[in-house]
């Protein structure tokens, strides 16, 4: 299934445990060429975008570009920015180097939570298959997608478009 169709627009808004209706928010990590793809991804899908990156300016420029908001930090600063918009994270979208070795705050994961019910972790590295980021969220449940995933969708669609046939996906896979 499409990387898309998994994050789906379907699922952007929800209620909450308390039966409030909530807006489906992306979080997206990072701040160069990558976090702009994800952040024009989110946008197509519906989704609130939330950025943060250790270079703030970084962040204010995507939220400039693409609209949303910057999360200071990933404890308080996210949670007012959730608390303000009903906001629930549906998916997290990581563009930072695997050497970063990012991790989450726990609150984010353990779907206790009305703020974040497991996201969808998204991983944009494909080296190394299994970054410290996904090895937290699939021992929490959390689903996941690999940056192995988004190039493989990739070399479907660019097969595709350089061919006029319709990939062997099997075979690719």
């Amino acid at each position: 299934k499409p990387i898309s169709r998994r994050m789906g627009s379907s699922s952007v808004d929800g209620e909450n445990k308390d039966g409030q209706q909530q807006r489906g928010c992306a979080l997206i990590l990072g701040g160069g060429g990558t976090a702009r793809a994800a952040a024009y991804a989110a946008a197509k899908l519906g989704l609130d975008r939330i950025y943060y990156n250790r270079t703030p300016s970084k962040a204010e420029e995507l939220a400039n570009t693409f609209g949303g908001d910057v999360a200071s930090d990933l404890e308080d600063g996210l949670g007012s920015l959730l608390d303000e918009k009903n906001g629930e994270i549906k998916v997290v979208i990581s563009t930072l180097p695997a050497a970063a070795e990012f991790e989450l705050p726990a609150w984010m994961l353990d779907g206790s939570s009305s703020r974040s019910t497991k996201p969808i972790i998204f991983d944009v590295n494909y080296k190394p298959y299994n970054t410290k980021l996904l090895l937290q969220a699939e021992k929490a449940g959390c689903a996941v997608v690999r940056g192995s995933e988004m190039l493989w969708e990739q070399g479907v669609s660019q097969f595709e478009l350089w061919t006029g046939r319709t990939a062997p996906y099997k075979v690719m896979k």
